[in-house]
């Protein structure tokens, strides 16, 4: 499951996105209202984790303009706001479910699964040559022999910023930052370690897509002819 979390404590939000993680979620955070309104309105992601009490534009107001843009992503409101009319309030601009800190995050994690099922959204596949990337149930497959393998939430990351980039090249701090975030303390070489993960994948379901490097510049996903 993809969420975006939309928290202006980056403690919270990094002990939060570390626990989401280990149970297999793919987390991306940012920080104020405005980032959580663009990010959120991408469409990519399963749910939306969001505090009300946030710079540049708060959450009820992020919130009312998702649901003005027709967009229906499941969101479940995350917030030291406790009194009745403050919940009330986040229903009526089309919150799906709304908790109060401090909280559970095994109660987070569960109702995070309960607003989903009731969302049914439809999974988007990404394909390049014959390579699909399934993300909703984490897969990648060879589209004509049906062969799959399964990859990690950061492959899956990596692999869906190739996807949605075709014939651009991505440079490794580019990569660096949108997977681990401006604040991470990642390597580069965490970048060829990833990128490697995938070209196993690749060599191991026979797919004509291929990861090439470009001497001191990144990398670009290709489909080979043949």
């Amino acid at each position: 499951m993809r969420v975006l979390l939309v928290e202006d404590s980056v403690r919270l939000s990094d002990t939060l996105s570390e626990s989401l993680r280990q149970k297999n979620y793919i987390v991306e955070a940012v920080h104020d209202g405005e980032a959580g309104y663009e990010y959120a309105s991408s469409g990519i992601y399963d749910a939306v984790v969001l505090d009300l009490m946030l710079p540049l534009m708060d959450g009820y107001e992020v919130l009312g303009r998702l649901r003005r843009d027709k967009n229906e992503v499941p969101v479940l409101i995350l917030s030291a706001k406790s009194e009745m009319d403050d919940k009330i309030e986040g229903f009526r601009q089309g919150a799906d479910d709304y908790m109060t800190k401090p909280f559970d995050t095994r109660e987070l994690m569960m109702r995070l699964q309960a607003i989903t099922r009731r969302g049914g959204r439809e999974t988007i596949y990404l394909e390049a040559g014959n390579l699909r990337l399934d993300a909703g149930q984490c897969e990648m497959e060879n589209i004509e022999s049906g062969k799959k393998v399964k990859v990690s939430g950061k492959e899956m990351q990596l692999l869906e910023m190739f996807l949605r980039n075709q014939r651009q090249v991505l440079g490794k701090e580019q990569i660096a930052e949108k997977i681990w975030g401006f604040e991470s303390n990642a390597e580069y070489n965490n970048v060829e370690v990833y990128v490697s993960f995938l070209r196993r994948k690749f060599s191991h379901l026979h797919v004509n897509a291929g990861i090439r490097a470009v001497r001191g510049v990144g990398y670009i996903l290709e489909v080979r002819d043949d």
